[in-house]
């Protein structure tokens, strides 16, 4: 078989609470566009067959996610990434940060200093991320990020689900627009037991509410359908301070195993809104499977015209391996139309 038949990617895989962040570091050579955003717009109108065929059959699957390292020339950040999840490319994402900013000082693509305290600078489709990290000089143990701003979009909208019933919602930003459910109201304790109801009600959700929103965002303009649903749960007294379950669904049919930083700050934006929260308070929220993430008020701000919070989210994510993925051009399977040209040559050929 011809070597220019097969092409090579090389990825970081990580999790963050058992959700797979593959972290594309090699293969990809060059993705159209002048900016990190242009970037992200190219892969999602003209290269879409990267993301389907990173978290697609027989490579990955849905539940993943895939953060693409499209630049490393920037002067005021040491990487822009684009994210690619099943419902498509989000402009931000808190879990999927914390996973890029590990998985490139632990390899060394952005150098360790010394034991301690270590600023890292991303950008991600949203803007400049600052990355706060605890490291032993080899290993991350923490990643505080500061994330895009959130703000309530609008209070109390109701849906008619054919399974569910009627269903109260809120609509918030926090990097991608979220449908946010009192977890309680619909009976939801919010446990691993309730994953696959989670995911039903969250399905119901999207494709009933979605058509009745305009989700437009004030600089990203039309940014699709509704995609994330956040369950929160009651905040209360836990060891270390506030805490409150909190699951997210993410469309189509993905329930998160961990906490997730968009959905954290959507919840934070709430309770700041409601009062039951200010600058310098702090919330854990717990997944279902009891992963947890660190949530802090940072600011009150104002962006285009809307009370917003400024939050930031901190945790841990962990390197699994460096995979190597051999695509196949003569493989069904390995469906690659518009992005053949952007992946490396194998040399020599591993197989």
């Amino acid at each position: 078989m011809p070597p220019e038949h097969r092409r090579g990617i090389r990825l970081i895989d990580t999790h963050y609470g058992g959700d797979v962040s593959r972290i594309v570091v090699g293969g990809v050579t060059h993705v159209p566009g002048d900016t990190v955003l242009a970037k992200r717009e190219w892969l999602q109108r003209d290269g879409d067959a990267l993301r389907r065929l990173l978290l697609g059959s027989p490579y990955g699957e849905p539940s993943m996610c895939a953060n693409v390292i499209v630049d490393t020339t920037l002067e005021h950040a040491e990487a822009g990434y684009v994210i690619m999840e099943a419902m498509g490319y989000p402009h931000f994402s808190g879990s999927n940060s914390i996973c890029v900013t590990t998985a490139l000082l632990e390899s060394g693509h952005i150098p360790f200093g010394p034991p301690g305290h270590q600023t890292v600078h991303l950008e991600a489709p949203a803007g400049l991320i600052r990355a706060e990290v605890e490291h032993d000089g080899r290993h991350v143990h923490a990643v505080t990020l500061a994330c895009d701003p959130s703000w309530v979009v609008e209070r109390g909208r109701t849906a008619d689900l054919p399974e569910f019933g009627t269903v109260t919602y809120d609509v918030v930003w926090s990097g991608c627009f979220y449908a946010v459910v009192d977890a309680g109201a619909q009976g939801f304790a919010l446990t691993e037991a309730e994953r696959h109801v989670l995911r039903d009600f969250g399905l119901e959700l999207c494709l009933v509410a979605g058509p009745e929103l305009d989700l437009v965002h004030p600089d990203f303009g039309d940014t699709g359908d509704l995609s994330f649903v956040n369950f929160s749960g009651p905040v209360l007294d836990g060891d270390d301070g506030p805490e409150a379950r909190t699951a997210t669904y993410v469309h189509p049919g993905v329930v998160c195993r961990c906490p997730t930083g968009t959905g954290t700050a959507a919840r934070l934006a709430l309770l700041v809104e409601e009062g039951e929260m200010d600058v310098g308070d702090r919330l854990t929220t717990i997944s279902p499977t009891g992963s947890r993430m660190g949530g802090r008020v940072d600011d009150r701000i104002t962006v285009s015209g809307h009370p917003a919070t400024a939050a930031s989210v901190t945790g841990q994510a962990f390197t699994l391996g460096i995979t190597d993925l051999v695509i196949n051009l003569d493989d069904d399977l390995s469906e690659a139309e518009g992005i053949w040209e952007l992946l490396a040559v194998l040399d020599p050929d591993p197989t």
